[in-house]
Order: structure tokens, then C-alpha cells, then sequence
């Protein structure tokens, strides 16, 4: 009975692990929001890092957050 049992065991943890090693390496997430209002309007709200804080989520869980802005206000290069 014990052998029954250490053998039902053993075969489960070889299927898992062959179901395991047949997974992707690598896997991605996606998001993704429509909003209603032409590129226009959004653009300046994404383009100048300074007025992230507008609509940042993360700004309002953490306000103590220290921010830094290096480089250009807006544009390639901000950061």
C-alpha cells in the first residue's frame, strides 16, 4: 500500500514537471485604455514628464514620493 502510494506520488510530480518544462520561457501583459479625446488633447499630458502627476496613479498612492527630472522639460531626451 505504501509503495501504491510513493509510486502515485512520483507520478504526479513528474507530470507537473513536465507540464512545468512545457511552458513558455518568457511570458508578456498587456494593458491597454481607450480615451475618448483626439491625440491632441492627450499628448501634452504624456509628452512633459511634470504633468504625470495629473493622472499617475502611483503619485496618489505614495504622495511622500520623491520625483527627480533630468534633461529637457518635455520631449526626447526628458527623463
Amino acid at each position: 500500500m505504501f509503495i501504491k502510494i510513493l509510486i502515485g506520488i512520483a507520478v504526479i510530480i513528474i507530470v507537473l514537471v513536465i507540464i512545468v518544462a512545457a511552458r513558455p520561457s518568457e511570458y508578456g501583459v498587456t494593458r491597454s485604455v481607450v480615451i475618448a479625446a483626439p491625440p491632441e488633447a492627450v499628448f501634452p499630458h504624456v509628452n512633459e514628464l511634470k504633468k504625470w502627476a495629473v493622472w499617475n496613479p502611483w503619485e496618489k498612492i505614495d504622495p511622500a514620493m520623491k520625483l527627480t527630472y533630468d534633461g529637457p522639460a518635455s520631449g526626447v531626451g526628458a527623463s
